[in-house]
């Protein structure tokens, strides 16, 4: 039936029972009094403003809507538009989070995208995905994935966020004017570090944040790190004068420029695998959010670590065979991606537009 809630065996996160009768009767009110749909992007973090835009191109402008004053000022700072933060009562959100509870409403329209590059951590519940209407996926394999644990929306292969790597927006010259920009030292080579969140569980983090500096004089050091990482480990490398800390949204023109690429389970090996960059990922713990067969993708097409005294002679051994695992690469990227072709964005909106129309 319209508007009922969710059987009581499904269970979701408890503010959306809270709040699910009090933000309808607004919703429908405003509904009343509203003289053309309010179509917006939520925003849960300002990284999700890059990965719209190459969808976003091709749509009607949206109201920018934060999850609150933080992520706002986050978002204008960076000299991004931002309407208003949440509570909002939209007739269609877009997003780059699995989080449609947030709007408790049957009646509005969710469209959701992947907000990293495949699943590589435990699905959401189905119920999650099942509040959607449209929900954008990076490969047929993960349709599979999220269909096998009862997913009955209506996924569709899509992962914009890549479309800038070929569709010719990152020139030569662009990346050159970057490169000039960090002041690399063109002499030495240059190392992209990179770890998923703390709080998951699945970062690798503490073996290197502190030691990083001890390979300054060797290499050129880039580092980002996953927004909502702790401040113990994300202030250290923010102040640190040796290394480049990436504080743009848009980190994927960091990447290109990279020689080799230092992970733990971080999403970004997928778009370092699509680019064929020699990786090395640190050993993690196993956890109830590891799905072994990611793990088994990450031991296919990288060097694999313990500890920072590793680090070199993993280093040492891409830069004598930079190819060591472009074959694997080369596989394992179809498994995270359907074959990229920069128009990813540009199949979203067209779907988007006939879901609005239906």
């Amino acid at each position: 039936m319209e508007g009922e809630l969710p059987h009581k065996e499904k269970k979701l996160v408890f503010s959306y029972y809270l709040n699910y009768p009090f933000y309808n009767i607004i919703w429908f009110i405003l509904k009343i009094f509203r003289k053309k749909k309010k179509c917006i992007l939520y925003c849960e973090d300002g990284f999700d403003i890059i990965l719209y835009k190459n969808v976003g191109k091709y749509l009607q402008p949206v109201s920018v809507v934060a999850k609150n004053s933080k992520v706002r000022g986050m978002l204008l700072s960076n000299g991004y538009q931002c309407d208003s933060i949440l509570p909002c009562f939209p007739d269609v959100v877009i997003m780059f989070r699995n989080m449609a509870w947030k709007f408790p409403c049957k009646k509005i329209i969710k469209i959701g995208f992947k907000h990293g590059a495949y699943n590589f951590k435990a699905h959401s519940k189905a119920i999650y995905y099942n509040m959607f209407n449209l929900f954008f996926l990076t490969s047929i394999h993960e349709i599979e994935n999220v269909k096998a644990i009862g997913v009955k929306t209506e996924l569709i292969v899509a992962y914009p966020k890549i479309d800038s790597l070929f569709d010719g927006s990152l020139t030569a010259e662009s990346i050159g004017n970057l490169q000039k920009k960090l002041k690399l030292d063109s002499t030495k080579k240059t190392l992209l570090f990179a770890s998923t969140w703390d709080g998951s569980g699945m970062s690798a983090i503490e073996k290197w944040f502190d030691k990083i500096s001890l390979l300054k004089d060797k290499y050129n050091l880039l580092v980002t790190v996953h927004e909502w990482m702790s401040d113990k480990y994300k202030m250290p490398l923010k102040n640190n004068p040796d290394i480049y800390f990436i504080t743009e949204f848009d980190r994927l023109k960091y990447l290109t420029i990279a020689d080799i690429c230092i992970n733990d389970t971080s999403s970004l090996i997928a778009e370092s695998c699509l680019l064929k960059k020699p990786l090395i990922t640190f050993r993690v713990q196993k956890t109830h959010r590891t799905l072994d067969d990611v793990m088994s993708y990450i031991a296919k097409i990288s060097i694999q670590i313990d500890d920072f005294s590793e680090l070199e002679n993993a280093i040492e051994k891409h830069l004598v065979n930079p190819n060591l695992f472009t074959k694997e690469q080369e596989e394992i990227a179809k498994v995270f991606f359907d074959e990229p072709d920069g128009l990813s964005g540009k199949r979203a909106a067209r779907k988007i537009k006939e879901l609005l129309v239906e």
